[in-house]
C-alpha cells in the first residue's frame, strides 16, 4: 500500500515538474520575443512560375488542409503584358510539407476585360474572398468580389457592392488594395482597404456594404495600401506615395477607433534611406504581437540594386512613431543575384508586390514578382521563399 502511494506521489511530482518546466520555457520564449531577442531567417528564393505567360501579384490563402493557395493574375503567352484585356484570375496550390507547387488552374476569366489587381483573404471559417477589378485597357469597368466555400474548388458568381463596385456611382476610381483582408476581433468584422482612400467591412465576407473614407489628405499622392488590426481598437496601414522619386517612402496612417477616424499620413522609414516604395504588404501576427511589413523599391536607385525588404515591429513601437520599423532582411532581386543563369535580361525595375501567409507558429511563406521587357512586352515571373522566426 505504501509502495503504491509512493508511486502515485512520484508520478504527480514528475508531471508537476514537467508542467512548470514547459511553462517556464514558453514564458521565456514570450519574454525573449517581447524583448526583440529573436532573428528572422530567410531561405534562398526559388522560382515558382517562369513560363511564357505573364504571371504576377495576387495573395496567399491558407487552406483548411494545410496547403496554401496562391491567387494571381495570368496574362497568357508571350503577348501577355503588364496590362491588357486578356489577363485572368488563376490559382496554384503549395504544399509546405513537400515544398512543392501544384498545377495552374483558372478561377475566373471574363474573356473581355483584364481581370486584375487580385487581392483578398480568408475568413475564420475558411471562406476565401477575392477582390479584383475588370479593366478595359483604359479605365475600370467595375470592381467585384467572388468567394469560395470549399478550399477554392468552386467559386460564387460575380458579386458587387452598391457602396464601391461602380466608379461612376461613387467617384472612386483606380485599383484595389495590395494588402490582404483582415479580421478585427474588436468589431467581429472583416476589413479590406481600398487604394483610393477607403475602407469596407463585412461580418461574413459575403456582404460588403459598409464603407468609410480613410483620409482626404492631399499632401501625399496616396495610392496602394495595406493594413492590419493590431490589438484593442487599433488599425495601422501603410500607403504608397506615388511621387516616384527619392524622398517618397511609404506613409503610415492609424485608427484608434476601429477605422472610424484616421490620423494624417506621416512618412515611415520603409524602404530604407527614403527610397521610393512600391506596393506595401502588412500582417499582424497576434500570437507574437508582431507586425510584419514587406516592401520593394523602384525608380530612386539603379534597377540592379532594387530589393525586397522585410520589416518588423511591435504595435506599440510604431503607433505614433512611423519611423520605428526595424529592417530585418534585404533580399536582392533575382535577376541581379550573382550566378543568375536564366534568359531574362535585367532591363526593368523590380515588380515586387510581395504577399505573405503563415505556415505555422514561427514560419511564413512569401511570394513576389520579378520582371523584364522581352520582345516589346513585359515578362513577369513568380518567385517564393520561406521566413522563420527563431530564438
Amino acid at each position: 500500500m505504501e509502495k503504491s502511494i509512493l508511486t502515485v506521489l512520484t508520478v504527480i511530482l514528475s508531471i508537476s515538474i514537467l508542467f512548470f518546466s514547459c511553462k517556464g520555457r514558453q514564458d521565456d520564449k514570450k519574454e525573449r520575443l517581447d524583448g526583440q531577442e529573436f532573428n528572422l531567417f530567410v531561405t534562398p528564393f526559388k522560382p515558382l512560375l517562369i513560363t511564357d505567360d505573364h504571371t504576377s501579384e495576387g495573395f496567399l490563402a491558407p487552406l483548411t488542409d494545410g496547403r496554401i493557395l496562391l491567387l494571381f493574375r495570368l496574362d497568357p503567352d508571350t503577348k501577355g503584358d503588364h496590362v491588357g484585356t486578356d489577363g485572368y484570375i488563376a490559382k496554384i496550390a503549395y504544399d509546405p510539407e513537400s515544398d512543392q507547387w501544384g498545377d495552374v488552374v483558372t478561377v475566373y476569366n471574363s474573356h473581355q476585360y483584364d481581370d486584375r489587381n487580385i487581392h483578398g483573404g480568408v475568413t475564420k471559417d475558411g471562406r476565401i474572398v477575392i477582390f479584383f477589378r475588370r479593366y478595359d485597357g483604359h479605365e475600370t469597368e467595375r470592381r467585384y468580389f467572388i468567394y469560395s466555400e470549399d478550399n477554392g474548388e468552386s467559386w460564387s458568381e460575380l458579386q458587387i457592392s452598391e457602396s464601391w463596385s461602380d466608379p461612376a456611382n461613387n467617384n472612386i476610381f483606380g485599383i484595389w488594395s495590395t494588402g490582404q483582408m483582415f479580421y478585427n476581433p474588436a468589431t467581429k468584422k472583416y476589413t479590406m482597404l481600398g487604394c483610393q482612400r477607403y475602407v469596407t467591412c463585412s461580418r461574413d465576407g459575403k456582404m460588403w456594404e459598409e464603407y468609410n473614407i480613410i483620409t482626404d489628405n492631399e499632401e501625399y499622392k496616396l495610392s496602394e495600401i495595406a493594413g492590419a488590426w493590431c490589438g484593442g481598437d487599433r488599425i495601422i496601414a501603410l500607403i504608397r506615395d506615388d511621387i516616384r522619386e527619392h524622398g517618397h517612402p511609404l506613409v503610415q496612417v492609424e485608427s484608434h477607433d476601429n477605422g472610424q477616424t484616421w490620423s494624417d499620413p506621416v512618412q515611415t522609414n520603409i524602404p530604407p534611406k527614403k527610397h521610393w516604395g512600391a506596393a506595401p504588404q502588412l500582417i499582424y501576427d497576434r500570437q507574437h504581437d508582431l507586425l510584419i511589413a514587406l516592401n520593394s523599391d523602384r525608380y530612386s536607385r539603379a534597377n540592379e540594386l532594387n530589393s525586397l525588404f522585410i520589416y518588423t515591429a511591435r504595435p506599440d513601437e510604431v503607433i505614433g512613431n512611423p519611423g520605428g520599423w526595424k529592417l530585418r532582411h534585404e533580399l536582392r532581386r533575382p535577376l541581379a543575384v550573382l550566378g543568375y543563369d536564366g534568359d531574362r535580361p535585367l532591363n526593368q525595375n523590380l515588380y515586387g508586390y510581395p504577399t505573405i501567409a503563415q505556415i505555422d507558429e514561427d514560419e511564413y511563406l512569401v511570394v513576389f514578382t520579378e520582371r523584364s521587357v522581352m520582345d516589346g512586352t513585359e515578362q513577369a515571373d513568380l518567385y517564393y521563399f520561406r521566413a522563420f522566426l527563431y530564438f
